[in-house]
C-alpha cells in the first residue's frame, strides 16, 4: 500500500469490519464443523533428532520504536504464550498442521494482551496482536523443507521499511477464517523457541519431502511478494499526529522497559549486589520470617536471616510480595521435615508453587529478570523466560550434578545401606533438570559466591560469571578456654546425612582422642557413630567459644553459613571443594569421601590444639 493510497478509516468502516470478520468467523466454523480436515497435534519426542530441513531466526524487538515499545513488548508476550502451542507438536505424513486448529482463540483470559495489528494501512492495537511473526515463520519454513501450503493468506500492507529476503513467505492470520494450513508428505516435527531477541522456528524430518509437481528444487513454487517500491513504514496508532482520527491514541509516556527480580532465599551476597543494580526494578518476593506465624519457623524450616525488605530502599524499586504462596510453602515445608522420602521433594513443590506466582505477575515490559536458581527450572518450563534477557542468582550446583555426585557417593565402602538410602534423597524429574540447563545457558550472567557453583558453569558452558566474596559475619562470641583435662572438641556443622560426609567423619574420626558434636538432627542409623565420643547440640549453643575445629566433609554444601562462621571465630576448618571456600585462609580442603586425607587432616589439627 503506497503512502499515496492511505485514507483515513472512520467509525463506520470498523463497524463494517467487524460486522463482516464475525460473519466469516461463523462460516468458517460452520465448514470446519462440517468438514474437518485439521486437528490438534500434541508434543511428542518422536524426530526429536531428526535432521534439520528448514529453520528461521526472526528478531523480536529489532524493527521497533521507542513510541510502539508497549506494543511490541506486548507482540513479544503473545509469542512466548503462543509459542507453547507449538513447540514440540509432530505431524504425520499427509496430515494436515491447522495454525488456529493448533493454537485456539487468543483471548485475554488465555493471557494474551494488545499487540501490534496491520489493519487499513495502520499498525494497531488489537488483543494477540504480532502473532502472524509466527505464521510468517512458519510459512517461510514449509516451503523451504518442500511442505504444500494447502491454505495461506497474505498481509495487505507491510509493516518492514526494507525488503526482506526473497524466500520470505508472507502468511498472516485472524481467527479463524484467515488461516494458515500445511501438509507434508512425511512426517515431521516442529520446534518453536524464543530467545532474548529472535524467535527460532526449526522443522525436521528424517525424509526429504518429495519434490512438488512442476518443480526441479523439491520446493514449492516461490510465491510473489510485493514489489520493493510499494513498501511502506505503516502509521501506527502510538505515534502518528492524525489526532482526527478515531483510532489515535496519545503516546504513554509512562510506558518504559522494566526489570523484574524473582526472589526467594535470602543472603547477604546476592543482597549486596542487588543494591549496586540501577534501573527501575520490580522485586517479587515470598513474605518475610517477620510476617509468618511463629509456628512456621520451628527447625529452620524457613531463614530467619534479614531477609529481602530493606530492597524497598533502593532507588526505583518496588517490592511486590506474595503471601498465600509463601504460606503453603511454609505449611508444606513443615509437615514433610521428617520425612526424609519427601523432604526434598517439598522443597521443589514450593519453588514450583513461588515460580508460578512470578510467572503470573510479570507483564510485557519486563524485559530483563534477576532470578532466583530455585525458581529457575519452572520459569523456563512455563516459558516466560524467551524474548528477555535475565541474570541467575546461582546458589547451587544444577540438579543433574548434584544425583550424579551422590550416585557416586553412594558406591563407596564406608557407606551402609541406611547411608546408601539417604544420597537418594534428592531426585528430580528428568524434563525438570533438562529445563534447568536449558535456561542457564541461555542466562546473560551467573552470580554467585559458591567457588565451585562459579568454576562448574565457567567451564561447562562459558557463561558470563560474577564470583562475589563471601560475606564474614561479625565475630561477636568470646572464645572459651578448654579445661586441661577436656578433649578437644570438633564440630559438625550439620545434620548427620550421608551427603554432608557423615560417614567418611565417623570412620576418620575413630580412635582419635576428641569429641564430636553434631548441631544438626540425629541420624537414624544407630550404627553411624560407634566408637566416637559424640554429643548433640545445635547452632544457637555455644559451639562457637569451644570448637577447637570445624569439619564438614560434604558431598554436596551449598550455604556454608557455619563455615564462614567458625572462621570469623578463628576456628580452622576443614572442608571439601564441595564448600565453594577454595583459597579462604584457615580453610583446609580434603577430596570428598577420602577418609585417609580426612584423617590426616585432623589428626594435624587435634595435634595442635593439644
Amino acid at each position: 500500500m503506497s503512502v499515496q493510497a492511505w485514507k483515513m478509516p472512520t467509525r463506520t468502516q470498523a463497524a463494517g469490519f467487524w460486522l463482516r470478520t464475525r460473519l466469516l468467523a461463523i462460516l468458517r466454523s460452520a465448514h470446519n464443523w462440517r468438514s474437518p480436515r485439521a486437528r490438534r497435534w500434541v508434543a511428542d519426542e518422536a524426530l526429536a533428532t531428526a535432521p534439520i530441513r528448514a529453520q528461521l531466526c526472526t528478531s523480536l524487538w529489532a524493527d521497533s520504536s521507542p513510541e510502539e515499545f508497549m506494543l511490541t513488548a506486548g507482540k513479544v508476550h503473545n509469542l512466548r504464550i503462543a509459542a507453547k502451542a507449538f513447540d514440540g507438536l509432530v505431524v504425520p505424513a499427509g496430515e494436515r498442521l491447522s495454525f488456529w486448529r493448533q493454537l485456539g482463540r487468543p483471548t485475554a483470559a488465555r493471557g494474551y494482551v494488545r499487540g501490534r495489528e496491520v489493519r487499513a494501512g495502520c499498525v494497531v492495537p488489537t488483543l494477540a496482536g504480532g502473532i502472524c511473526q509466527i505464521s510468517n515463520a512458519l510459512a517461510t519454513c514449509a516451503v523451504r523443507a518442500g511442505f504444500e501450503l494447502v491454505e495461506r493468506h497474505a498481509h495487505s500492507a507491510r509493516i518492514e521499511s526494507t525488503a526482506e529476503e526473497g524466500d520470505r513467505v508472507d502468511a498472516t492470520v485472524f481467527w479463524n477464517y484467515v488461516d494458515l494450513q500445511i501438509r507434508a508428505p512425511v512426517a515431521w516435527r516442529l520446534e518453536l523457541k524464543l530467545t532474548s531477541d529472535e524467535l527460532v522456528l526449526t522443522i525436521r524430518a528424517q525424509d526429504v519431502a518429495r519434490r512438488h509437481p512442476g518443480t526441479d528444487s523439491g520446493l514449492l513454487p516461490r510465491i510473489p511478494r510485493q514489489a520493493t517500491e510499494s513498501v511502506q513504514v505503516m502509521r501506527s496508532c502510538m505515534s502518528c499526529e492524525e489526532v482526527r482520527c478515531f483510532r489515535h491514541q496519545p503516546l504513554s509516556r509512562g510506558s518504559q522497559a522494566r526489570s523484574a527480580w524473582l526472589l526467594d532465599g535470602w543472603t547477604q551476597e546476592f543482597h549486596d549486589w542487588l543494591n549496586t543494580q540501577d534501573g527501575v526494578a520490580d522485586c517479587l518476593l515470598p513474605v518475610t520470617t517477620q510476617q509468618l506465624p511463629g509456628w512456621f519457623l520451628r527447625r529452620g524450616l524457613i531463614d530467619d536471616g534479614k531477609g529481602w525488605g530493606s530492597l524497598a530502599s533502593v532507588v526505583n524499586a518496588h517490592v511486590i510480595q506474595f503471601g498465600w504462596a509463601s504460606l503453603r510453602r511454609a505449611w508444606w515445608l513443615r509437615r514433610h521435615a521428617r520425612d526424609s522420602g519427601r523432604r526434598q521433594a517439598s522443597v521443589l513443590d514450593g519453588q514450583r508453587w513461588l515460580a508460578e506466582v512470578c510467572a503470573r505477575r510479570l507483564r510485557p515490559e519486563h524485559t530483563h529478570l534477576v532470578i532466583d536458581q530455585g525458581l529457575l527450572p519452572y520459569l523456563q518450563q512455563l516459558g516466560v523466560l524467551g524474548g528477555r534477557t535475565y541474570d541467575v542468582l546461582a546458589h547451587a550446583l544444577p540438579m543433574d550434578e548434584i544425583q550424579r555426585r551422590l550416585d557416586q557417593a553412594a558406591g563407596s565402602r564406608v557407606m551402609g545401606k541406611h547411608g546408601d538410602a539417604t544420597l537418594k534423597d534428592f531426585r528430580a524429574a528428568t524434563d525438570l533438570m533438562r529445563a534447568e540447563i536449558e535456561a542457564m545457558q541461555g542466562a546473560r550472567k551467573v552470580v554467585t559466591a559458591h567457588v565451585e557453583v562459579a568454576g562448574y558453569w565457567r567451564q561447562r558452558s562459558g557463561l558470563d560469571v560474577r564470583q562475589l566474596p563471601w560475606a564474614m559475619p561479625a565475630a561477636t562470641i568470646p572464645r572459651v578456654p578448654r579445661a586441661m583435662d577436656a578433649m578437644p572438641l570438633v564440630v559438625f556443622p550439620a545434620s548427620a546425612l550421608a551427603r554432608k560426609g557423615a560417614y567418611e567423619l565417623a570412620e576418620a574420626l575413630r580412635g582419635l582422642p576428641c569429641r564430636l558434636r553434631v548441631l544438626g538432627s540425629v541420624s537414624a542409623d544407630t550404627a553411624l557413630w560407634q566408637g566416637v565420643a559424640v554429643e548433640y547440640g545445635n547452632y544457637a549453643d555455644d559451639w562457637l567459644a569451644r570448637a577447637d575445629a570445624v569439619v564438614l566433609p560434604a558431598h554436596v554444601e551449598h550455604s556454608p553459613r557455619a563455615l564462614l562462621a567458625a572462621l570469623a571465630a578463628g576456628i580452622p576448618v576443614i572442608a571439601t571443594p564441595a564448600c565453594g571456600m577454595q583459597d579462604m585462609a584457615g580453610v583446609r580442603l580434603v577430596p570428598a569421601g577420602e577418609v585417609g586425607a580426612l584423617r590426616a587432616a585432623l589428626q594435624t589439627l587435634l595435634d595442635r590444639a593439644r
